[in-house]
């Protein structure tokens, strides 16, 4: 019975030992708790935010400016409230960027900004708290502060509806002055100079007629002409295979003859514009027949690629002696000639 009894009070002062403990861990986290709000809401009462208006009346079309501005304690983060482009028929004209100034003791932060406001309809406006955001460093919860209410009025200009409408002002006259008459002067320069190289180049692109400039030998083309004949015969350029050296020099040596001869700028010139141009009286049929022969063989040749026969190689060549003595100018020799044979 005695041994039942000191169990029993044994065990109530466990009992008791433990109620204590558990009364001191209790008031150990309400001091925390204490504390620990006690610091948050000092950090937030020292938050503050302010919105202040240069005036609260103003005319249609006039402009006023807002100043807002926050001022958090160093290390804590400020989200500052984007501002509408208008508040309710308040129309936002401007805005500053946003300055950050620090106090002398470094433990502050204040935040600024200016906004310039209109407004064109008369009334009563009310813009409303505008909350700034913060949060505390080393914690994901934000706070909030917000500024008060503004009220701003806005007036119409009074209008005396028994006087007479005048004009605001007479327009004024304004003297031009050379740099604004200068683009216009530079512009007409060009615009001259532009058409002046338009007509030169018309007139350089229009067919003139061409002068041709024959050089006189120093002995008559007759002479040059046979000579020259006589060293392509020599030479046997189509007994070799060489049909376009051999027909292109025999008609080069006739061209450059009738250059020579009647002033006319054969080389130059297609075999059809080269007979052409000899029309007439100024060589006889038998000339003219020599001559088409000679130079369309010539074009077959060169351009068809041709290959004439032996004959027509030798009467190529033919011809353009018997064209040359037919065409050749009547010298005083001529008739010592024909009276010696008599």
């Amino acid at each position: 019975m005695i041994s039942y009894f000191r169990f029993q009070i044994s065990d109530f002062k466990k009992t008791i030992d433990t109620g204590r403990r558990n009364v001191a861990v209790r008031i150990f986290i309400l001091l925390s708790f204490l504390f620990v709000n006690s610091s948050s809401s000092a950090i937030s009462s020292s938050v503050s935010a302010a919105a202040k208006i240069d005036t609260s009346l103003i005319r249609i079309g006039e402009q006023f400016h807002m100043n807002l501005s926050a001022s958090v304690p160093t290390g804590v983060k400020l989200f500052f409230p984007a501002i509408p482009d208008s508040i309710k028929k308040l129309q936002v004209v401007d805005r500053s960027k946003i300055d950050t100034i620090k106090s002398q003791d470094g433990t502050f932060n204040t935040f600024q900004q200016k906004i310039t406001f209109t407004c064109f309809d008369s009334g009563f406006y009310v813009i409303e708290p505008i909350t700034f955001y913060f949060q505390q460093s080393g914690k994901s919860d934000t706070d909030s502060v917000s500024t008060e209410a503004l009220l701003m009025t806005v007036r119409t200009v009074p209008v005396d509806t028994t006087k007479a409408i005048k004009a605001i002002k007479a327009p004024l006259d304004v003297p031009l002055t050379f740099m604004e008459v200068f683009p216009y002067i530079l512009g007409g320069l060009l615009l001259i100079i532009l058409v002046i190289v338009i007509i030169n180049l018309i007139r350089k692109s229009k067919k003139k007629t061409q002068v041709v400039k024959i050089k006189v030998p120093t002995k008559p083309a007759h002479e040059l002409a046979l000579e020259a004949l006589k060293k392509t015969e020599e030479e046997k350029l189509w007994h070799q295979g060489y049909f376009k050296k051999y027909h292109s020099s025999v008609s080069d040596i006739i061209r450059t003859y009738i250059e020579q001869r009647f002033s006319i700028n054969a080389m130059e010139f297609t075999s059809d514009e080269t007979l052409e141009h000899l029309r007439g009286d100024i060589i006889n049929a038998e000339a003219r027949e020599k001559l088409k022969y000679l130079l369309q063989l010539a074009d077959m040749v060169k351009f068809a690629k041709a290959q004439p026969v032996a004959y027509e190689n030798e009467q190529s060549l033919s011809n353009a002696y018997s064209f040359i003595m037919l065409t050749k100018p009547v010298t005083a020799d001529d008739f010592k000639e024909k009276e010696t044979s008599s």
